[in-house]
């Protein structure tokens, strides 16, 4: 169904309450964009998307009352798309003539304003880049545009962005990058420009609505954590046990360019955090000749999470990639060029999302750059240095086979770090909120902006938890949200990453709440469970650290005398900056 019968249909059946509200407003009229947002909302599991569309060319009243616009309502996001020519004629005008200081004193007096929205507003702000002028004196096919028109935008557009990026919590919507993608030629409609100051194509106002929702899509879902790629005929072209080393395709010609390229944002994605794997019907040492020796491979054997190289189904070595990584199945992306073995994952594991390499190789370095799948609001230092710290993961459970379970413990050294949030941490921390599942005592899901003003509210306590040993840092792995009643300290969220369950870093974790809960003038610590289909594994976390249970209000409670104690096999401190 295309999106707009997609956002009729949901606007006649009986509405189930909102459980997202979104605010539009731009320079231009913006009401062909609702059913794009709507829709993609709809397709990303928002039950009842509320869209409203602000007045016509509103952007600066907007920025100094948004409520003046919009009503009272507590909207999740606010989207304010603009254009040079609609805001600043004049200024645009006088820019062609050499006299471009007006202009940019315009663009940085909108920056401004657009600063003292973000004050003002604590949900998620997205802002677009203004796209290249559609105006005669710029037309792109004008002799000269190179060292006139294009020359002004150019800085107008350098101004703007840098502004943008001294903002905290401000989302770019590269409208310019979109128009680019689309063509000029596709993107305008200048019929409906005159007629309703809807200067776009139905082509490109979903464009728009599509990267809108997915910005407000990635505040709130995780995305895939993890790909599993099939070697040969993926990877690089041919049969690398049966052509060898020198006759598998890959290198600076077509086709094994191809594969190269498909390489290069492999790493890209692995840089910014998403796991690396391989699962290959084929003999270990050949493919690990390929990685090891070819000089043309993009991808090391240190850029790969995970190997299951054999001869059994693809669907077992599946299974133990999840294991290993410990991640659900549903954060798995298999890639593979054969439809037998995509069909038998799809068929067995349902969970697992499947992508059939394109039968044109000239598309495969573009098969993920069209989905949606990795999208995440902001990279953390945590996603970067995932893959290496699996390696030193596995180093760990190396250590653990040869040990004792006590002398385990005791030779990792384990240092548990708790502390009350500040700015620099707020990112992960919001992403851990968002993305933990198992470990997830409450799982309440919130955006940072939300994180944010639970910060500033004396009532409550947003701490951190760091975790390190011998091989290497684990990074920021807990959260812990306190809210103080009088003299009871209740536990609102208590996560932590699975790469540190086992070795007690969770019992330290606890008893630094209880510390915390102390300072802050409580005597008692009241923990909940909410029960999700993924967070089992916590069932008994509080009875195991001495809470009882209170049948009358289904918390569990303890005395922060009687919390658990840090285990001798731990180093842990406690920062608070209140």
């Amino acid at each position: 169904m295309d999106p707009k019968a997609k956002w009729r249909e949901h606007q006649r059946r009986i509405k189930q309450p909102s459980n997202i509200s979104i605010a539009l407003a731009g320079s231009v009229t913006l009401e062909p964009l609702e059913p794009y947002v709507g829709a993609h909302l709809l397709q990303k599991g928002f039950k009842s998307p509320n869209i409203v569309i602000g007045a016509f060319n509103q952007i600066h009243q907007i920025c100094f009352d948004y409520k003046s616009v919009f009503g009272n309502e507590d909207f999740d996001a606010i989207v304010l798309l603009w254009r040079l020519e609609d805001i600043f004629p004049l200024a645009l005008d006088q820019s062609l003539e050499k006299q471009t200081s007006t202009l940019f004193q315009e663009i940085e007096k909108l920056a401004k304003a657009i600063k003292n929205l973000r004050g003002a507003f604590n949900g998620t702000l997205i802002v677009s880049t203004p796209p290249y002028p559609f105006l005669p004196e710029f037309e792109v096919l004008n002799l000269g545009q190179g060292v006139s028109g294009m020359v002004v935008y150019q800085e107008a557009l350098h101004i703007w962005t840098e502004e943008m990026s001294k903002l905290k919590r401000v989302q770019l919507l590269d409208l310019h990058g979109l128009l680019l993608n689309t063509g000029l030629k596709n993107a305008y409609d200048v019929r409906k420009w005159y007629l309703y100051h809807q200067p776009y194509t139905e082509i490109f106002w979903q464009e728009i609505g599509t990267q809108i929702g997915r910005i407000i899509s990635a505040e709130k879902i995780s995305p895939k954590k993890c790909i599993v790629l099939d070697c040969d005929d993926t990877l690089w072209g041919g049969i690398v046990g049966e052509d060898g080393l020198q006759g598998i395709r890959l290198g600076d010609e077509f086709p094994g360019k191809a594969f190269c390229d498909f390489q290069r944002y492999l790493l890209w994605l692995k840089n910014n955090g998403i796991f690396l794997t391989i699962a290959s019907k084929n003999n270990p040492d050949d493919v690990f000749e390929v990685f090891d020796k070819h000089d043309a491979m993009v991808l090391s054997r240190k850029d790969i999470a995970a190997f299951e190289i054999g001869w059994e189904s693809k669907v077992e070595g599946i299974k133990r990639i999840a294991k290993k990584l410990n991640i659900g199945l549903d954060s798995l992306v298999f890639i593979d060029d054969s439809a037998k073995e995509i069909g038998e994952v799809r068929d067995r594991l349902s969970e697992v999302t499947c992508l059939l390499t394109p039968e044109e190789l000239a598309h495969l370095p573009g098969l993920l750059r069209k989905t949606d799948l990795f999208d995440t609001s902001e990279i953390t230092d945590e996603d970067r240095k995932r893959t290496e710290m699996i390696v030193s993961e596995q180093s760990r459970l190396s250590l653990q086979e040869a040990l004792s379970e006590v002398d385990f413990r005791k030779s990792l050294k384990l240092e548990v770090h708790v502390f009350e949030m500040e700015k620099q941490h707020l990112a992960r921390i919001t992403q851990l909120i968002n993305k933990t599942n198992q470990f997830n005592m409450t799982t309440i899901r919130r955006t940072q902006n939300e994180v944010e003003v639970l910060v500033k509210n004396k009532d409550f306590l947003v701490l951190g938890c760091e975790v390190k040993d011998r091989y290497g840092e684990y990074g920021l792995v807990g959260v812990a949200i306190l809210k103080k009643k009088n003299k009871v300290c209740d536990i609102d969220t208590l996560l932590m990453s699975c790469r540190v369950l086992g070795r007690g870093a969770e019992t330290a974790f606890i008893a630094k709440l209880a510390e915390s809960a102390e300072i802050i003038g409580c005597e008692e610590i009241y923990g909940h469970y909410i029960s999700t289909p993924k967070n089992k594994m916590v069932r008994d976390l509080y009875k195991k650290h001495n809470f009882r249970h209170d049948s009358e209000s289904d918390a569990w409670i303890v005395k922060t005398d009687a919390a658990p104690k840090v285990p001798k096999h731990i180093q842990a401190s406690l920062r608070l900056v209140r």
